[in-house]
């Protein structure tokens, strides 16, 4: 029995499937597939059955899946415990969206150097498929607003973000001194997608005021979005980190956070559950002022 085929089975089970495992696991289907399929094999007892389309557990691979997950956290614990004098060794997923990953990169960057046998994975996302890859443990941390947090994580403001408007240089709104929402509401606005944190936050401005805008163009790609201003075919309002340099030369930059507030943004994590020293190591370099205890696998099967 390897510990592959357990975080397989146990991918299995909370996915549904083998191709919405396979996703988890950056694996292919047929992989996955047959390592559950060795481990009943060894073991001699059916723990997946079809369901439909579905996989779904047996009563066996309940109980399985159960020990399984213990085994998994208390691994990694001890793997940790034994590497405490060593280099810090270990595999870390982070996901977060793109503004908060620019404004991350120096300090990742620190880490990486720091401790260049640490594997990273960093997942982009939207602000509301965060929590959830946090909570089916797809990722061991993450960064999102407050609105999207679940209660099963930890959540810890790291960064507020402003709100700011790019317009092309020769646009009329570029001349006024302090722009109004009834201003931008005249002319075609190139927004982010409105099931992002900061489309909603857009949205909900607008609506609160009673005001219709015109959207031209709706997309999660900031590229797309300031490359659509550069043509001169609108105004678009962005998070202060998804603004490059390039635009801010091209482009007049302003701070409409008094129109649309800021973008808070929080470190997430599980608040049960075992948290690896790697993980915990590089949150400490992202966000120092967060301090994630290190649940023990024991207490995690206690509770």
């Amino acid at each position: 029995m390897e510990f592959y085929q357990l975080e397989y089975l146990c991918a299995v089970a909370d996915r549904g499937g083998y191709n919405q495992a396979s996703r988890q696991l950056y694996r292919v289907p047929s992989a996955v597939k047959r390592g559950v399929a060795l481990l009943e094999d060894e073991i001699g007892v059916r723990l997946l059955q079809r369901d439909g389309r579905a996989v779904r557990l047996t009563e066996e691979g309940q109980e399985f899946v159960r020990w399984g997950r213990a085994a998994i956290a208390s691994r990694v614990e001890m793997l940790d415990r034994i590497r405490k004098k060593g280099p810090l060794r270990g595999r870390v997923v982070v996901v977060a969206g793109q503004a908060i990953l620019n404004k991350s990169l120096p300090r990742l960057k620190i880490f990486m150097n720091k401790h260049p046998q640490v594997e990273i994975l960093v997942l982009r996302r939207r602000g509301f498929e965060i929590g959830p890859m946090i909570e089916q443990g797809e990722a061991d941390f993450g960064y999102l607003p407050l609105e999207y947090c679940p209660a099963t994580l930890h959540w810890h403001q790291s960064v507020e973000l402003r709100m700011l408007l790019a317009i092309p240089r020769r646009h009329p709104l570029a001349r006024k001194r302090r722009l109004t929402l009834a201003d931008l509401s005249q002319v075609p606005l190139i927004l982010p997608d409105r099931e992002a944190s900061s489309g909603r936050r857009i949205h909900r401005a607008f609506q609160e005021k009673g005001l219709e805008y015109r959207t031209l163009v709706e997309t999660g790609d900031s590229r797309l979005l300031l490359g659509f201003v550069r043509a001169g075919l609108g105004i678009s309002v962005l998070q202060e980190q998804e603004i490059s340099g390039d635009a801010k030369r091209d482009l007049k930059i302003v701070d409409v956070s008094h129109l649309f507030g800021k973008q808070v943004e929080g470190l997430a994590w599980r608040k049960r559950g075992y948290l690896p020293e790697a993980a915990r190591s590089l949150m400490a370099t992202l966000a120092p002022e967060a301090h994630p205890p290190a649940v023990s696998a024991a207490e995690h099967t206690a509770i």
